[in-house]
């Protein structure tokens, strides 16, 4: 028995000390630290200041050719990251003062390794670009870190949501929806339609891929037809922010994964598609490129293309459609009946009582 019990004592000193050897290497700032593996040891140089720590791939660094491979940052101001491209936000940490940052994670936007030596990335530079998605982050000096806050739609838009429940069941009307920024086809459908709100449905979607969801409201989708959005809404400064409403012949659609695509009708012989990216921590779209069938303007040949300086060019048929072609990817959402979001914000209710 004595033996048994000094053989268990060195097992679990063995494996502690095993544990030990291969922990993660702790990096940290005045506000947060990260982990970065023991296995990827050697491989690495860091570089930290008072609200980041950025990451460089030694080899790649050492040869001329930056190595940067991600950054961790905090920020006090959303519009500080908002303009930065690469940059995605993770979450949000609150300092022993009370202060609130969001904490950024930031990749290169252009190669950082040396690309004479073959196309792709070398392997330890991968790991270590990929770390940047699943290091683990903790608050230092009584700073906290929540990862996700600030980002998930479902904590982000419920009174815009509760609002718009509302709206449907009061009626109201299209002047009252106009003065409220909310889309006059809520009054349509709840004026012709006996169940409004398991019509009309919400989804959250990352429009500009910032990290932070949108919030959808649209139309829910029947057949083969695809949904139309109503009414977007974004967080700007953190606090939701209304973007755009559409009706009937000013219909909105994401296309393309993260494009806003407008399509309009001013009549039989004209009509168009609008094609904008959502300006991130801003509730302006930045126009791409605008498609337009304007038979007015040229009866023989009404093919219209114009980018973002409204500069319109007349172009064959195959030109127009080979490009437009490129958009034509519309998501599909699978809308949440807001007949199930009152019910949510309901029991939310409930439980805050």
């Amino acid at each position: 028995m004595k033996k048994f019990f000094i053989f268990l004592i060195i097992c679990i000193f063995s494996i502690e000390g095993y544990a030990f050897a291969n922990a993660d290497k702790i990096y940290k700032n005045k506000l947060f630290s990260i982990a970065i593996p023991e296995n990827l040891k050697g491989s690495y140089e860091i570089k930290k200041d008072k609200d980041k720590i950025s990451i460089y791939h030694k080899a790649s660094k050492k040869a001329g050719f930056g190595g940067f491979t991600f950054g961790i940052k905090a920020y006090k101001n959303p519009a500080d990251h908002a303009v930065l491209p690469g940059s995605r936000k993770l979450g949000e940490l609150v300092d022993k003062k009370g202060n609130l940052y969001d904490i950024v994670l930031k990749h290169p936007t252009d190669v950082q390794y040396d690309y004479t030596k073959g196309v792709n990335a070398p392997d330890s530079f991968k790991l270590l670009y990929d770390l940047g998605e699943k290091t683990d982050i903790k608050g230092v000096k009584g700073s906290i870190y929540y990862k996700n806050q600030g980002m998930k739609g479902e904590d982000l838009y419920k009174e815009i949501l509760k609002k718009h429940i509302k709206a449907i069941d009061e009626k109201w009307d299209s002047n009252k929806l106009e003065k409220e920024k909310m889309s006059y086809m809520y009054n349509v459908i709840a004026q012709t339609d006996k169940n409004p709100k398991e019509k009309i449905g919400y989804v959250y979607y990352d429009v500009n891929v910032d990290g932070i969801e949108e919030l959808l409201i649209g139309e829910i989708a029947q057949g083969d037809w695809k949904g139309v959005i109503y009414d977007i809404y974004t967080m700007q400064d953190r606090k939701p922010r209304h973007v755009v409403s559409g009706g009937e012949r000013d219909r909105y659609y994401i296309c393309d994964d993260s494009f806003i695509c407008n399509e309009y009708s001013s009549g039989a012989l004209e009509s168009g598609v609008s094609v904008y990216n959502l300006v991130e921590n801003s509730t302006q779209l930045f126009p791409q490129v605008n498609f337009k069938y304007d038979a007015y303007e040229n009866s023989k040949n009404p093919y219209f293309i114009s980018y973002s300086d409204e500069k319109w060019e007349n172009v064959s048929a195959d030109a127009y459609n080979e490009r437009k072609r490129v958009f034509e990817k519309y998501e599909r959402f699978d809308f949440i009946p807001l007949s199930k979001a009152s019910s949510n914000l309901h029991k939310i209710m409930l439980n805050r009582r």
